[in-house]
């Protein structure tokens, strides 16, 4: 008869578990990897409510959700953060990542607004994803802020403007792909960092499409097949970016659009080499997705153990893209 009582909490934590481990599965592997992670902030929130529950009726399943969430607890850390505001007027490397999504949202006045912005943020490095280099963008960026670019011209793409002098650049995919990795190396306080501007393999959903029960059921084939697509390519995305990475021994800082979740395998693969500014100096949930998909958190600073991190903000109130920018403070030890 007990084993009958205890067979819901049995298979309880047994789910639990599962849906916990999945981060620790290369999409590569098993494809439904990053879809099952997407259940962890549910199955968390679950288990917080189960043990809330178990204190006031005192309730021994207060012991199996206890160790549930303790288990849970690095993904509470990775998704929400309640660090006190930043000073955004602090001395150091001041660096801004924008997936300005080709500024399809800021086409009145010839852009004026955006730039206008951008220029006003005066970061000493700016990682762009669908950055749209015509109408003169990229000079009145540049003429302005006096950076140094790299970027493909006459393309949209990944491009990396700098005020500090750019001594080495590249890309680590081919060429003509939209999505793809950029990396400068940066003469910085008479030392040399690199950083990787990127930009992963977008989901590809139309959120339009999806915001009710007909719309996920009538899509849910083609959302499935493209966010299994999506996610074992950023896996291969991100083993390229690592290993290019671990071959170099400069400080490094990974910035930009990554198009995943906190709660994924390909999240956690940053996390034996870099710490992520969110994490340290954040607010909240971080949202920077600014469309009809609330909550998620797909764009990211990362950095290694030689920068500190001083002051970091999500830009929550910018509307010229369907992304939100980043502004990160770092300063670099000696």
């Amino acid at each position: 008869m007990k084993i009958v009582t205890k067979l819901p909490v049995l298979i309880w934590t047994f789910v639990s578990l599962l849906v916990y481990s999945s981060v620790l599965v290369s999409p590569s592997i098993f494809k439904y990897s990053g879809v099952i992670s997407f259940g962890i902030p549910i199955i968390l929130a679950l288990n917080f409510i189960i043990l809330i529950l178990s204190i006031i009726f005192k309730s021994k399943l207060g012991f199996a959700a206890l160790v549930l969430v303790l288990i849970g607890w690095p993904f509470v850390q990775v998704g929400i953060s309640i660090s006190r505001k930043s000073d955004q007027k602090t001395e150091g490397i001041r660096v801004l990542n924008y997936n300005v999504k080709w500024f399809s949202n800021a086409r009145k006045d010839n852009y004026s607004d955006v730039v206008e912005w951008i220029n006003k943020v005066e970061a000493d490095i700016i990682a762009f994803q669908e950055f749209y280099p015509n109408k003169g963008i990229a000079k009145r960026i540049s003429d302005y802020g006096g950076y140094n670019i790299s970027m493909d011209k006459g393309k949209s793409t990944n491009a990396i403007f700098s005020k500090y002098p750019i001594i080495n650049d590249g890309l680590l995919l081919q060429k003509d792909k939209l999505n793809n990795i950029r990396f400068v190396d940066l003469i910085v306080e008479n030392d040399t960092i690199r950083v990787y501007g990127v930009h992963l393999q977008s989901m590809g959903i139309n959120p339009d499409k999806i915001q009710d029960s007909e719309g996920i059921k009538n899509e849910y084939d083609d959302i499935r097949s493209r966010f299994v697509f999506s996610s074992s390519s950023r896996t291969k995305q991100i083993e390229i970016l690592l290993d290019h990475a671990k071959k170099c021994d400069y400080p490094k800082m990974v910035i930009g659009d990554f198009n995943d979740v906190p709660f994924s395998y390909n999240y956690f693969q940053f996390k034996d080499l870099f710490s992520n500014a969110f994490e340290e100096k954040g607010r909240g949930i971080g949202a920077t997705f600014n469309n009809k998909i609330p909550y998620l958190r797909i764009d990211n600073q990362f950095f290694t153990k030689e920068f500190s991190i001083k002051s970091f903000e999500t830009v929550g109130d910018i509307y010229y893209s369907d992304h939100f920018p980043l502004i990160g403070i770092y300063e670099l030890s000696n």
